[in-house]
Parts: C-alpha cells; sequence; structure tokens
C-alpha cells in the first residue's frame, strides 16, 4: 500500500475515534499477518463497532525518546460489541504519553457459540506477531505487556492461561486487567473458575476494579489476584470505591477514578524500576503526595547542599527537623507512605545529589503494611542495596540506619526480624551504622509503649523527643550536631 493511501486510512480512523491528540501518532492498520489494510470493522459516532468483518490491529506509537516497549490492548464489550474510543483510542493515547507503543485488537465479537475462542485465536496470533515480527508493525521492545477491558480483560487473562501452558516463554511481562469480567465464571460440575493464573507466574499483574461494579466481578478480580499472588507472581491490587462498570478513560471522570490513569503510568513506571518488595499502594492518594513532596525537594536542591539528609516515610516527614537540630543545616526527604524500595529509587536524586555530611535512613514499616506486602528480606535487600549506591558515590559519607520503630498494627516478631535483616547487611560496610531506635519505644514487656505514639504507629511529642536524643548523640559523635540536650 502506497504511504498516502495509509495516511488517509490512519486519518479517517482518527476523526472517527477522536485519537488525533497533539503529540501521539495516529493509528495505522494491520491484518493479522502483519500486512497493512483499509479499515474494515466500522466505527459508529458512539466509538463503538458493533459490525464485524475481520480481525483489525490498529498501532500507535509513542512519540517519548525513550519507548519502555509495546502493549496489545484489548477493549470490552461483552464479546458482542468493542469500545475502541474510552477503551481503545483513548486509552492508546495515553499509554504513549507513558511511554509505550500501543497495539489495539479489533477481536471477533458477536460471532455466536464459537465467539471467545474466535477472539482467543485472534489475541494469540496478534501476540505472537508482536514477540516475533514487531517490526512488521513497526512497534519497540522493551517491556510487552497485555492490557483488557471487560471482556477483554477476560480474553487477556485466558490468553496468559492459554500461553503459560504452551508457551511458558512467550508471556508478557505486565498482565493489566481492568474491570474484568467473568472471572468468577466456573464450569459445570466443577469448583474452581475456567481462567486460572499459571504456575509460577512471569507477568506482573495489575489488576483495577470499582466497589460497586457487578458484585461477582469483583469478587472474581480479587479471587484472581489473590490466586496469582498464592501462585507466587507479583501482583498489584486496586479497588475503588465507586465507578461502577465501563469508566474506561472517559473524559469527565470524578472522584477517586479520576486518578486511575495515573495509578496506571505509576504501576507501569515501578515495573522497571530497581529494588525489591512492595511499592506503595495506598492509591491514588500516595501518587499525589509524592508528586508534591518531589517538586518541593526539586524546589531546595541548590538551598540543601551539604546537608545533615534524612531519608524516609511519614515519620521522618512528620518530624520538625529544623527544630530539633537548630545549629545544623538538614534536609527532611520523607514521604509519607514509602518503602524502602521507593527511597532506593529515589536516593541518588533526593540525597546523593545533595551531597550529604551524614545520611540518616528511617523506613521500613510501610513495606509490612502494604499489599502485597514486603518481608524482612526484602527490607534488608533494599538496604543492602542502599548502602551500596552509597558507598559507590560517597565512600566516606557517614550513615545512620535507624531500627523501625514498633508499631500497634504490626506484629513485634516481624519487625525484629526486619530489623536484625538490616543489621545483618548494615554489619557489611564500615561507614554504616544501625541505630537501636526500637528498644527505646518498648515496655519493659517487650510491647510497644503507646505513650509515645499518636496512632500507634507515628511518634506523638514525647516520642519524636526520644528519637531526638537517641539521634543527637548518634550525629555529635561526627561532629554535625551539638551534644546539648
Amino acid at each position: 500500500m502506497k504511504n498516502h493511501s495509509r495516511l488517509a486510512i490512519t486519518i479517517l480512523f482518527a476523526l472517527a475515534t477522536g485519537s488525533l491528540i497533539a503529540g501521539v501518532a495516529a493509528s495505522e492498520c494491520y491484518s493479522l499477518p502483519g500486512l497493512p489494510m483499509a479499515a474494515v470493522n466500522p466505527v459508529e459516532t458512539n466509538g463503538l463497532i458493533r459490525k464485524f468483518h475481520a480481525p483489525v490491529l490498529r498501532v500507535t506509537r509513542s512519540t517519548n525518546d525513550h519507548p519502555q516497549g509495546t502493549i496489545l490492548l484489548l477493549p470490552g464489550g461483552g464479546y458482542q460489541l468493542l469500545d475502541v474510543v474510552n477503551e481503545g483510542s483513548r486509552t492508546a493515547a495515553s499509554l504513549n504519553r507513558f511511554g509505550y507503543d500501543v497495539v489495539l485488537l479489533e477481536y471477533h465479537v458477536a460471532a455466536g457459540a464459537q465467539t471467545r475462542d474466535l477472539a482467543l485465536h485472534d489475541t494469540l496470533a496478534a501476540w505472537q506477531l508482536i514477540k516475533a515480527r514487531p517490526a512488521a508493525l513497526g512497534v519497540r521492545g522493551g517491556r510487552l505487556g497485555m492490557m483488557g477491558y471487560s471482556a477483554g480483560g477476560h480474553l487477556a487473562a485466558r490468553a496468559v492461561q492459554t500461553l503459560a501452558t504452551n508457551s511458558p516463554d512467550q508471556q508478557p511481562d505486565d498482565l493489566i486487567l481492568i474491570y474484568p469480567a467473568y472471572l468468577d465464571e466456573v464450569a459445570a460440575g466443577a469448583t474452581t473458575p475456567q481462567v486460572r493464573p499459571p504456575e509460577n507466574p512471569k507477568p506482573r499483574l495489575t489488576a483495577m476494579i470499582a466497589e460497586d461494579d457487578k458484585a461477582a466481578w469483583v469478587k472474581g478480580c480479587w479471587e484472581y489476584v489473590d490466586s496469582w499472588r498464592k501462585s507466587g507472581g507479583q501482583a498489584n491490587y486496586q479497588v475503588f470505591k465507586n465507578g461502577g462498570h465501563g469508566f474506561g478513560m472517559q473524559p469527565g471522570l470524578t472522584g477517586e477514578i479520576e486518578r486511575w490513569p495515573d495509578i496506571l503510568k505509576y504501576f507501569l513506571e515501578n515495573g522497571t524500576k530497581p529494588g525489591v518488595g512492595p511499592f506503595n499502594a495506598v492509591l491514588p492518594w500516595f501518587i499525589g503526595n509524592r508528586d508534591e513532596r518531589l517538586a518541593d525537594f526539586e524546589k531546595h536542591q541548590a538551598r540543601d547542599q551539604g546537608s545533615i539528609v534524612f531519608l524516609g516515610d511519614s515519620i521522618t516527614a512528620n518530624c520538625d527537623l529544623a527544630n530539633f537540630f537548630p545549629d545544623s543545616k538538614v534536609a527532611n526527604r520523607g514521604i509519607p507512605g514509602d518503602t524502602t524500595r521507593g527511597m532506593f529509587c529515589r536516593l541518588q536524586t533526593n540525597v546523593l545529589d545533595l551531597h550529604p555530611k551524614v545520611i540518616v535512613l528511617l523506613g521500613g514499616i510501610n513495606d509490612l503494611f502494604h499489599d502485597p506486602k514486603g518481608g524482612p528480606e526484602a527490607i534488608g535487600q533494599n538496604v543492602r542495596l542502599m548502602l551500596q549506591q552509597i558507598h559507590a558515590t560517597a565512600p566516606a559519607t557517614p550513615v545512620l540506619v535507624c531500627e523501625i520503630f514498633p508499631s500497634r498494627f504490626i506484629a513485634a516478631d516481624l519487625v525484629r526480624a526486619a530489623n536484625a535483616a538490616v543489621t545483618k547487611a548494615v554489619a557489611d560496610f564500615p561507614n554504616a551504622r544501625h541505630i537501636r531506635t526500637y528498644e527505646h519505644f518498648i515496655n519493659a514487656d517487650g510491647t510497644q509503649n503507646s505513650s509515645l505514639f499518636e496512632d500507634g504507629t507515628h511518634p506523638n511529642p514525647a516520642g519524636y523527643e526520644v528519637w531526638k536524643k537517641n539521634m543527637k548523640r548518634e550525629l555529635a559523635h561526627h561532629g554535625v550536631v551539638k551534644l546539648s540536650l
């Protein structure tokens, strides 16, 4: 096909679906063998395809300088129609901005009893084309994902189940299910759902659904995520208070559901970041909070050069360090809700780029809170990774690693195990010292001293005074604060 003919087809589809968005390439159409073709499935003015003629791959490419990979996108429609705007072109535009090329598949719908199997055949053929011949579609490598809405989510989960059985090495890096339907279905005479996670799942699963969706589908989505984790896979699960079914990327979403594309971006970004264990899963609150804090850190980057830098979570963020250490230059780089993995990912920008005199690390409690939870080994490994990076960049910089404080909501044995894992990691670094903060916050019988906490986890003013005195002694040893208490 000549270039001008392909361009004409591209523009017609863009006008029909509203995908002509600044900075995002319009789509090109391909057949499942990977040959350029004309659009054959008519798109109604409401963005739906009801009259299906043949499978079509609509490709849009990211304009980012460093593309992250490619996602096969499966819109929903109950296997009777396809929503190729809210669950199609608008979603593709967002994924393009996130740095991903997108292959939107128009799969078989309304084809009678064989519809689901025909749709699965289309999906597996499209996936094989993306994996084996990406150049035919002009898409880039990197992370390869499969994303489905509603029936498309069911189809994506079914495709992964099939791939895991027949071609385990062909599984995607990411599986994204947005309000997936039918995962609750059980075959006659069976007791478990027909669509199940593979054994030892390879993909990183992200699933999102609203509480007020169809109850059976909410239950099916959660049980699928739970089974995925029990099979040893990594899974992120986000449930919204409201939004119903089919919210997609409709304009004008309000409330908590409005930020779901930001949450998707967050999960996609974190999939490629270093470290182990969970990132914050208290979303969407954490995203806005994190962005505000990071913007504030950047604003004060020059002012905070050469400081004593405190890196941590809300326990650090809520501390009035300037009043605690009035004779010293301090920089607070705490972000409420952060985990040790999140701390490691921002160590260079938020800490090492400040050329600190001393580094104080206090984190880990959120690792033990979050869903999925991080264990003591993951916390110890992330602390080790931070210390390795500090040693490689600034080997003479002292590092004080505080123990995790006791929490009323976390078993004491688990906190002690995490602290022991950190002690082991710190022992290998001569410039680091593990500060015994835990023992100052417990009673003689080993229980938490509740008089030092405002909510069972965060210190109250009296608790912060205890921590301040402990830290002053340690920092005075390095000559960066006065010892007077």
